[in-house]
């Protein structure tokens, strides 16, 4: 039982030291092996065909491509409106009418200036008739005639009574005033009543009124006879100078005055047609009516909106994208449009404005721009302005082109890149490469690579 016993306490020690020696192993041995270093493994790829696109995401909505109040270009009362809300109207298709009464009696009145105008000048360019000579001549005579009478009457005016009868009341008046003074002095001295000198000076003021009188009318009577022959002066000279202009060729003068009242009379009646045109709205282009703000019989001017009228024909969508993606919206750029009323309907169209100034859309920055959507001929869509949108801006492409992941280029220098060629016996050639478009994973080579070469992207431990 003690030589067991003992064999028993060796078998333990014995496993003891197994134990501990296995775990020493495990602990330091088989770290230090792991710590070893390994060979490491070349990755490759191989250059095929793909495609690159960049893009940027953004929302928007329709805006119509043109918007337009329209009014009238001169004032009047409404007479009626030939288009309602939503109507698909032509360029140039009457909308709406003033009334045009007045502007049609102008136009007639313009139209008959324009005819007695060029009377006029055609009679200025023919020259006189006999008849008119003759009336001229007539004329004259007449005035002549009426130049003698005058004359004669002035004449007999001067050598008339009436300066008898001034002198006469000029005597009295003066053998009044002599008497008044007499009467005067003696009624100063006490010799006669207050009565007879107040007679004596009523007897002055109505000698002095008598003189003053016939004076006045001897003046108006002379004055009168001279206006008169001043008259018939005129007459003969105003006569005899269209004589001799009827005689005459005609002035440049006379002729260049006739031709501008032609001129004249032309203008007004043209005047009268625009006016009247302009008593009708036209639609300056295809478009749909979106709004009618008049009624007819009301008082319209100038500023009067009548129609509001869109083009949804190629309609704009107004987008916005981050201001991150400031570089991906440059007009020309392309974008795919899906819009949530037609979700199974893709648009194309192009970007034809970028605004310089960044806008607030739900409390972000925002770049704001603007793309023309075209419609092709399958796509039978109704597109209602304000329509929310989805837009894909296409910021660059390339298709069917030689790729390459990313991680197989070197830069040398700025703008400079190189790759590892991996050869068929394993060695690695470094070889200069033309790259083009580059997103996160692959690179475009546009020289240096032919389809199908296999280059390096690194080492894998």
């Amino acid at each position: 039982m003690k030589k067991r016993r003992t064999w028993i306490i060796l078998i333990v020690v014995l496993l003891l030291a197994a134990g501990g020696g296995y775990v020493v192993y495990t602990r330091y041995f088989a770290l230090a092996l792991a710590e070893e270093p390994q060979e490491p493994t070349l990755q490759t790829a191989t250059v095929y065909r793909g495609d690159i696109v960049i893009t940027a995401d953004g929302s928007g909505e329709l805006v119509p491509a043109a918007e337009l109040q329209l009014t009238f270009r001169t004032q009047g009362v409404l007479d009626e409106v030939l288009a309602e809300v939503g109507d698909q109207v032509q360029e140039d298709d009457v909308l709406a009418r003033l009334e045009t009464d007045d502007l049609e009696r102008a136009l007639a009145n313009a139209d008959v200036e324009v005819e007695l105008a060029q009377l006029d000048l055609a009679d200025v360019r023919e020259g006189p008739t006999d008849a008119e000579l003759a009336d001229a001549s007539a004329v004259l005579r007449g005035a002549q005639a009426e130049l003698e009478l005058a004359q004669d009457a002035y004449d007999a005016r001067i050598d008339s009574t009436l300066d008898g009868a001034v002198d006469t009341r000029t005597g009295e008046y003066y053998w009044y005033r002599n008497y008044y003074w007499t009467q005067k002095q003696a009624f100063e001295e006490g010799e006669i009543s207050q009565s007879d000198h107040d007679h004596a000076m009523n007897a002055l003021i109505s000698a002095e009124g008598r003189m003053n009188a016939a004076i006045n009318r001897a003046l108006a009577e002379e004055a009168q006879a001279e206006n008169r022959v001043d008259q018939a002066q005129e007459s003969v000279y105003q006569a005899w100078e269209n004589l001799q202009l009827l005689q005459s060729e005609p002035l440049t003068d006379t002729l260049a005055r006739a031709e501008l009242e032609v001129d004249q009379a032309l203008l007004a009646r043209e005047q009268a047609l625009v006016n009247l045109e302009a008593a009708q709205l036209y639609a300056p282009f295809d478009g749909t009516v979106m709004d009618v703000a008049a009624t007819a019989g009301k008082q319209v001017g100038t500023s009067t909106p009548i129609l509001t009228l869109a083009d949804l024909e190629e309609p704009l969508v107004c987008f916005w994208v981050e201001e991150a993606d400031m570089s991906s919206v440059v007009v020309g750029n392309l974008v795919n449009v899906v819009f949530e009323a037609w979700p199974d309907e893709p648009f194309t169209g192009e970007i034809v404005r970028v605004d310089p100034v960044l806008v607030t859309v739900d409390w972000t920055p925002a770049v704001q721009s603007w793309a023309r959507v075209g419609l092709s001929d399958q796509q039978e869509v109704n597109l209602v302005s304000g329509m929310t949108a989805e837009v894909e801006v296409v910021a660059a492409e390339t298709r069917n082109a030689l790729l390459v992941p990313v991680e197989a280029l070197r830069e040398m220098s700025s703008g400079q890149y190189a790759v590892f060629v991996v050869g068929p016996d394993g060695e690695l050639e470094m070889r200069s490469v033309v790259v083009g478009l580059m997103d996160y994973t692959n690179a475009e080579i546009l020289d240096g690579l032919e389809l199908g070469e296999v280059v390096s992207v690194g080492e894998a431990q």
